[in-house]
């Protein structure tokens, strides 16, 4: 049973660093009292003081140390029952919303009870095996990531995720502040047996900052477009990545004077802005150079086939380098999933981040897997020849369709059948063999009715002369 004693409130972070102290105490239970009764219940108080910036502690960790599931939540008192007397090392920890941690041990002694008999129960054999996913896997500062265990085996669980935060959580979700590239790791532990398996993904979140969208056209077009003298593309464009706040712009056309302004980007309002260069009368003054770039790319699933500007440039995860400043048409492509198309802006020397969610192409075709007894037949849907059984026709559009199955020697079978999309139907037939007369057959029956007409002529010709 968990008991709440403390909930602090929550206020926006300063992220400086974690709890600035914290303590540990034990109330009720009394496990660690002579002479003792197992099993008995002891319940804990973790409390801890904010972070020298002000962040509270809104999260907490118990590791009780006799081999049961810790305790992690959002309040820092909780009961837990003891079953085995002995001597245990409990591990306690405060963090603050931005996954910095304060940690201390605590040793409990437990008595053993007067003609105490002990009892090993053991451990059952296991083997943790750590894995997680987390969708998406790059954004803008400040960017919540929220992560899934795929961890088997385990109950106990320890976090980095490569910015300095740590967390003891399954499933938690982090904040990255500060724009970079992450690596994250995963250690999960069988409490019971101690065993640890590890889980490593390099460079495996990316944080960009701010930004906000911004539309530059000129007249004439075909301007050269410089933000902080960077090199964006050429006029008419639209930029995707531009940081808020306020930047420096520079058109520059030959025959045009440059021009040059300041502007500000609002993250939620996107920016237009239109200019029309006047003829140059002078000399061109130095104007920025400007480098390639790169995009970053990874998909959800992996694989996807990366399109840009309609050259395929390998399958996702995968960085392709010497990118031109400018827009970029990125497209992705997966069986089985919708195509995924964006534009996106690259400026000079920068790396462009994206990851692609693609969606589930919805089925609308089903299968008929076809047999026949004999086999052989052929196969007719909708009066169109489709093979010979068995065979499994695929492409069939949900719906109902007549199906025809024809051998020589045998009567034709045809049906009505509903296919389902996204589903194999079963459509088994027996055919049914025609009788026909062979010359011989038709021989013997000729001299069998031969016969009955010589016996009925006979027996005729009997009784006329019986009468005479």
């Amino acid at each position: 049973m968990v008991v709440a004693w403390c909930i602090m409130p929550v206020y926006a972070a300063v992220c400086d660093g974690p709890p600035n102290g914290q303590s540990f105490i034990l109330f009720s239970g009394g496990c660690d009292r002579s002479p003792q009764v197992l099993p008995c219940t002891q319940g804990f108080i973790i409390p801890a003081l904010p972070s020298p910036g002000g962040d509270f502690p809104t999260q907490y960790y118990l590791d009780f140390g006799d081999g049961s599931s810790p305790y992690y939540g959002t309040v820092d008192g909780v009961t837990h029952t003891y079953t085995a007397p002995g001597q245990f090392t409990l591990k306690y920890m405060a963090g603050t919303q931005c996954d910095l941690w304060r940690q201390g041990t605590y040793v409990l002694n437990i008595p053993a009870p007067e003609n105490y008999t002990s009892v090993n129960p053991g451990c059952a054999p296991s083997r943790p095996m750590a894995g997680f996913i987390s969708t998406p896997v790059s954004g803008f500062a400040p960017y919540t990531v929220r992560f899934t265990s795929t961890s088997s085996d385990t109950d106990a669980y320890a976090w980095r995720f490569g910015d300095g935060g740590t967390s003891p959580a399954e499933n938690p979700s982090h904040t990255y502040m500060t724009p970079g590239t992450y690596s994250v790791s995963l250690e999960a532990r069988d409490s019971c047996t101690g065993m640890v398996n590890r889980a490593d993904r390099l460079n495996y979140i990316t944080v960009t900052t701010t930004a906000g969208t911004l539309s530059l056209s000129s007249t004439p077009p075909d301007a050269t477009v410089f933000i902080d003298n960077v090199v964006k593309g050429i006029t008419p464009v639209t930029l995707t990545d531009t940081a808020t706040g306020s930047h420096t712009l520079l058109l520059t056309r030959e025959g045009y004077d440059d021009y040059t302004r300041t502007f500000i980007i609002e993250p939620s309002t996107p920016a237009t802005i239109s200019v029309t260069l006047i003829r140059s009368v002078t000399e061109p003054t130095t104007r920025p150079s400007f480098s390639y770039g790169s995009i970053a790319l990874t998909s959800v699933p992996a694989g996807a086939t990366v399109t840009i500007d309609g050259r395929q440039s390998g399958a996702a995860p995968a960085v392709i380098p010497d990118v031109l400043p400018g827009n970029h048409d990125v497209s992705l492509s997966l069986q089985g999933y919708d195509d995924w198309n964006q534009m996106v802006s690259v400026g000079s020397g920068q790396t462009a981040a994206i990851n692609a969610i693609l969606v589930k192409t919805a089925v609308s075709t089903g299968s008929l897997a076809i047999t026949s007894d004999p086999p052989g037949a052929e196969i007719y849907i909708d009066d169109s020849f489709k093979g010979v059984s068995p065979a499994t026709i695929s492409g069939l559009s949900a719906g109902t369709h007549t199906i025809s199955v024809k051998l020589q020697d045998y009567t034709d079978n045809s049906t009505s059948i509903i296919v389902t999309a996204g589903q194999t139907g079963r459509f088994p037939v027996v055919l049914q063999k025609i009788h026909t007369l062979s010359a011989i057959d038709i021989l013997l029956a000729a001299g069998v009715v031969l016969m009955i007409v010589v016996i009925a002529v006979v027996v005729m010709f009997r009784k006329d002369t019986k009468k005479e």
